[in-house]
């Protein structure tokens, strides 16, 4: 059987051979152990400790499915222990000493850090040996998840971006809401027209952009560019199409038209604040934004825009979880893992509280039923989903940590604006001269 292939055509999802143990759509939980012949020895008992880095409000969710898995492995004890403050800080402090929790939360642009490192579990071996169907997980997911050809995590959730926009708004000004088949420079027209000037100053802003570097890998290579190339050995940002792509973006901000770092009144969300038309929302926001909006106006997401080349600029990553190498009980963690990221339990903890995208496909219509409940907003939630199946499929380098912190002193600055003298090409060349040194030292 072979192995994971690191670079998967679009379109294509890795199978694994064999009649798919845990085929897709699986719901049950993973089956207890036999009990064995009379006289046998009991089953010793088993202890692991999961670990997560998420909100309170979450845990009772992560509980229930830690206790379906003991209800059905009464042997195997789970810990379950949420880690909210510093928890990379930790998990990586813990990595240096050999000391980390048998399974634990990565976001899958740490997959292949750890991995490198040698501090989680290739997961191969069992995959084949338990015949994993992989249909059920997000191309773009497994393309995060797999070192050297090798599988190191199984996936929890995946998100993505859109564009939300205030839909109260636009029936002031007159205009027609977006309906996704818009490119860039459409964006920027529709921004442009619903921006406010009073005095030389803005006062409504008509889109606002995040600045982190994995969103702006979908954007680049939808715009003909590229960040790294095929086999990441080497950076080639400083190109003419990332010049022209960056330019546009950072002329969005010089020209009022997207808010520049310090230009929003401190503290202030400002798209529930009525400030911004439109502003860009991850998959994951949509109880938040319904928390924080609330009935102040109504509102709705689209797909982000096309670029250059034909095709959205989605970029996307998300969460799984991994299983360190210094655990004493591989196996069950290994069985807690699989029970972890099943249909069923991906629906108690992604789909039915409406979280980001589901890690697994056949989780999908249960998080569009429950994101759709009480036809409250976005009206539009499924679009996400829909704009995962053109996610830009890549892994991340192991040197990606390392790589972000340049960004954000190299590139962001050119999108959140500030500095109005930045010089693109300068920056962007500066950029690939420090991350080919970075590369160099790997």
């Amino acid at each position: 059987m072979s192995k994971v292939s690191t670079r998967l055509n679009r379109r294509q999802f890795l199978t694994l051979a064999g009649a798919g143990a845990i085929a897709t759509g699986l719901a049950a939980c993973v089956p207890a152990a036999p009990a064995g012949d009379a006289g046998e020895a009991a089953m010793e008992d088993i202890q692991i400790q999961f670990v997560t880095n998420h909100g309170d409000a979450e845990q009772p969710f992560f509980q229930q499915v830690v206790d379906n898995f003991t209800d059905a492995n009464p042997h195997i004890q789970v810990d379950l222990l949420n880690v909210s403050a510093e928890y990379y800080t930790k998990i990586n402090t813990q990595g240096v000493g050999g000391d980390l929790p048998d399974i634990f939360y990565t976001r899958t642009w740490d997959v292949v850090p750890y991995a490198s490192k040698e501090w989680t579990v290739n997961l191969q071996p069992l995959a084949e040996r338990d015949n994993i169907d992989f249909d059920d997980f997000w191309e773009a997911e497994l393309e995060q998840i797999v070192y050297q050809g090798d599988l190191y995590a199984l996936p929890y959730d995946f998100s993505n971006l859109g564009v939300a926009y205030n839909i109260d708004i636009f029936n002031e000004e007159g205009i027609e809401v977006p309906d996704g088949s818009w490119d860039w420079d459409g964006l920027r027209s529709l921004a442009e027209s619903l921006t406010i000037r009073e005095d030389g100053r803005t006062t409504r802003w008509g889109w606002s952009a995040h600045p982190w570097p994995w969103v702006w890998i979908g954007i680049i290579a939808a715009n003909g560019g590229a960040l790294l190339n095929e086999d990441q050995t080497e950076c080639v940002m400083n190109s003419p199409e990332n010049i022209e792509t960056l330019s546009f973006f950072k002329g969005l901000w010089s020209d009022g038209i997207i808010p520049e770092q310090g230009a929003m009144p401190q503290g202030v969300e400002g798209f529930s604040a009525g400030l911004l038309a439109m502003t860009t929302m991850g998959s994951w926001a949509t109880q938040w934004r319904r928390g924080v909006i609330g009935d102040k106006f109504d509102w709705d997401v689209t797909a982000y825009p096309f670029g250059s080349e034909g095709r959205r600029a989605v970029s996307a990553g998300g969460g799984a979880w991994g299983i360190a190498t210094n655990s004493n009980h591989i196996e069950e963690t290994w069985q807690f893992n699989v029970h972890l990221t099943s249909t069923e339990s991906t629906n108690i903890l992604i789909s039915e509280p409406v979280r980001s995208i589901p890690g697994r496909k056949s989780s999908v219509p249960a998080w569009t039923e429950a994101a759709a409940r009480e036809d409250l907003p976005p009206r539009n939630v499924e679009v996400f989903a829909e704009m995962m199946e053109d996610a830009y499929s890549a892994p991340f380098p192991a040197y990606f940590k390392d790589l972000e912190t340049i960004w954000f002193n190299r590139v962001a600055p050119l999108i959140a604006g500030g500095d109005p003298s930045l010089d693109v090409a300068e920056s962007l060349a500066k950029f690939q001269d420090e991350v080919n040194e970075l590369i160099a030292s790997y």
